[in-house]
């Protein structure tokens, strides 16, 4: 019998909206209808909920510009399986996120940033799949609520594209 690591939850965006003054809510991607007001959309922020096992990877402690998180994120899938390791770096935090393999076909994350240092281990698929899952909530989700184009993002963590192209000229 195979071990196929600890389970993964389903990985979920927050973003943060202001309540009132200095005091802000995490509300789901899910369920926004609009975005935050904010001057700059780098002032855009979020989080992504991630645990494996009983192991809080990611959370409220990680809020980042929201937008290119997810795309680091999206990196990160596409260089894990395309080189067999990969890591980068927040937006803007001094903190890395790292995938490693771990034979037989499991898959090591790290996230560390100061004294801060979390790891698990999981099925290779399974961690790649939730975060791929997520991503593509994440950018369809905000496609709608801006307008704009993420094909990019999703077709990192996909290899399709939001209308389910594949190939190098979808």
């Amino acid at each position: 019998m195979s071990y196929e690591g600890l389970p993964v939850e389903p990985v979920r965006t927050l973003l943060a909206f202001q309540r009132r003054r200095r005091e802000w809510e995490f509300v789901d991607v899910r369920d926004c209808t609009k975005l935050a007001k904010v001057r700059h959309s780098a002032d855009l922020t979020g989080v992504i909920e991630l645990t494996v096992g009983q192991v809080s990877l990611l959370g409220p402690s990680w809020e980042s510009d929201i937008e290119l998180l997810w795309l680091s994120v999206a990196d990160l899938v596409a260089s894990y399986r395309r080189d067999g390791r990969a890591e980068v770096s927040f937006p803007d935090q001094p903190a890395d996120i790292t995938l490693e393999p771990v034979p037989p076909g499991l898959i090591r994350i790290t996230v560390a940033g100061g004294p801060y240092r979390e790891t698990a281990v999981t099925g290779e698929e399974r961690l790649l799949s939730a975060l791929a899952a997520g991503g593509v909530e994440f950018f369809e989700k905000f496609a709608e609520l801006t307008g704009r184009n993420f094909d990019r993002g999703i077709r990192k963590l996909t290899g399709r594209t939001a209308s389910g192209r594949t190939g190098p000229s979808a």
